[in-house]
C-alpha cells in the first residue's frame, strides 16, 4: 500500500470516529431533550443559599429542596385544593414527610449558580402505589359522602359598645345585610366544599318567640334555627373587635342528635399598618381561617364516623346537693361537652351518682374536655382513679 493510501485510510478513520462521537453526543443531547420534554412527572425547581462559599453543599441543598417541592406538588396535585384547604398543617407536618421517601426517580434538568443562589431544575416520579397506601392510612382519601349543610349564626360587636348585630334579632325585615364575619365564614366553608344554608324568612303569624331571638341562643334554640333553615350543622359564637384585636368564639352543633360536635377560637391582632375597614376585614379574615381550618375537619369527621359503639367510660358524680343540680350537670354531660354520644345514669347511692359516658376519645381527653368548658353549671373539679374511672365533685 502506498504512504499516500495509508494516510488517507487513517484520515477517514479518524473522521469516522470523530463523527460517531459527535453522533453519540447529540444523541445523547437529543435523549435528554426529549426526556426534559416528554410528557409525565413532576417539575420543580429548588433553591440554596451559597453565601458560605460552598458549592457542593449548596447544590445538594438545592436538589433536596426541589425534591421536597415536587413531592407536595404531585401531593396536591393527587387530592385537589379542597381537600387539603381545611388540613394544611396536617397535610405540610404529617403528609409530605410520610411521602417525601417514596420517589421512583429524577432527573436533573438543568443547573445553574447565580449570584449568592443556586438553583436546580428537577423532574421527578413518585412510588403511585407507595403514595397511594399512605393517602389511603392518613385519611385524605377518605370520600366525601354526602354535602353537609352549615347555617352560621354569629354575631359582631366592637367591643366598649356592648351592643352585638346579628341577623336572627329580626328575620321578617331579612336580617340586615351579612356581616363581615358571616362572609368570610361563608367563602372558607365553601372552598372546604360544604353547602351553606340560606336564613329563613319564612315567619309564621305571631312571629319568632324571645327565645329564639336572643344573642346568647341556647344549643335547643340553635338547632330549632337549624332545623328551619335544613341545615345539617350550625356554627354558633360571636366575634369582638376593638382594642387593637380580633377575638372569635364558635362552636358547631349537629342538628340531627342537638350535640355539640366541636368548639374553636381564636385571637388576632389587627395589622397596624392597614386602617379602617382594610384592618378589620383582615383582622376578621385571618382569626375566621384559623378557627374554620379547626372545626371544617372535625365536623367532617363526626359525619364520616363509622357506627360503631363507642367506647364506655365510667364517670362517678360525688358530693351532689339536689336532684335539680344532678339534672343540670346530666344536661352538661351530654350536650355541653363535645364528643359525647350519649349517658346513662347505672347507679345512684347517697350523694353519689354513677354514669356510663359514650366518648371515643378517651378518659383523659374527655376529662380535660369536662374541665374546660366555659359554662358548667357548678364549678367541679375531677381526676381519673388508678381504676382508670373518672372521678368529679362540686367544688
Amino acid at each position: 500500500m502506498k504512504l499516500t493510501d495509508v494516510s488517507f485510510a487513517r484520515s477517514a478513520l479518524g473522521l469516522m470516529v470523530a463523527a460517531f462521537i459527535v453522533m453519540a453526543d447529540v444523541g445523547a443531547a437529543s435523549a435528554q431533550s426529549r426526556d426534559a420534554a416528554g410528557e409525565g412527572g413532576i417539575l420543580a425547581i429548588g433553591t440554596a443559599s451559597l453565601s458560605d462559599g460552598n458549592l457542593a453543599a449548596a447544590r445538594q441543598q438545592a436538589l433536596t429542596d426541589a425534591l421536597r417541592k415536587g413531592v407536595e406538588e404531585d401531593l396536591l396535585r393527587r387530592l385537589g385544593g379542597k381537600t387539603v384547604a381545611g388540613r394544611i398543617s396536617r397535610f405540610i407536618e404529617e403528609l409530605v414527610p410520610a411521602a417525601r421517601n417514596e420517589i421512583a426517580n429524577y432527573n436533573i434538568l438543568g443547573e445553574e449558580e447565580s449570584g449568592s443562589v443556586y438553583r436546580v431544575l428537577v423532574r421527578l416520579r413518585t412510588n403511585e402505589q407507595t403514595i397511594g397506601a399512605i393517602l389511603e392510612e392518613s385519611g385524605f382519601l377518605q370520600e366525601e359522602g354526602p354535602a353537609i349543610n352549615v347555617l352560621f349564626m354569629v354575631s359582631m360587636r366592637t367591643a366598649g359598645q356592648g351592643v352585638p348585630v346579628f341577623w336572627w334579632r329580626d328575620p321578617e325585615s331579612g336580617g340586615g345585610p351579612i356581616l363581615p364575619v358571616e362572609l368570610s365564614l361563608k367563602r372558607a366553608f365553601d372552598d372546604m366544599g360544604f353547602t351553606l344554608a340560606g336564613r329563613t324568612l319564612d315567619v309564621p303569624e305571631g312571629g319568632r318567640p324571645e327565645r329564639l331571638r336572643g344573642v346568647d341562643l341556647s344549643v335547643e334554640g340553635a338547632v330549632e334555627w337549624g332545623r328551619l333553615c335544613s341545615a345539617d350543622v350550625v356554627i354558633t359564637g360571636s366575634c369582638v373587635q376593638g382594642d387593637g384585636m380580633v377575638s372569635i368564639l364558635l362552636r358547631a352543633l349537629d342538628v340531627a342528635s342537638a350535640s355539640v360536635t366541636a368548639e374553636q377560637g381564636a385571637q388576632y391582632s389587627l395589622d397596624p399598618e392597614l386602617d379602617g375597614a382594610e384592618q378589620a376585614r383582615e383582622g376578621i379574615e385571618r382569626a375566621v381561617q384559623s378557627v374554620s381550618g379547626q372545626l371544617g375537619p372535625r365536623i367532617r369527621d363526626s359525619f364520616r364516623r363509622v357506627e360503631t359503639e363507642p367506647d364506655r367510660l365510667t364517670l362517678t358524680l360525688e358530693g351532689i346537693e339536689s336532684f335539680s343540680q344532678l339534672q343540670a350537670f346530666s344536661r352538661f354531660v351530654q350536650r355541653g361537652v363535645p364528643g359525647v354520644e350519649f349517658v346513662t345514669q347505672t347507679r345512684f347511692k347517697g350523694d353519689t351518682v354513677t354514669f356510663s359516658i359514650g366518648y371515643r376519645e378517651g378518659p383523659d381527653q374527655f376529662l380535660e374536655s369536662l374541665l374546660n368548658q366555659p359554662e358548667p353549671p357548678f364549678p367541679m373539679t375531677g381526676h381519673k382513679n388508678g381504676s382508670g374511672e373518672i372521678v368529679v365533685s362540686p367544688l
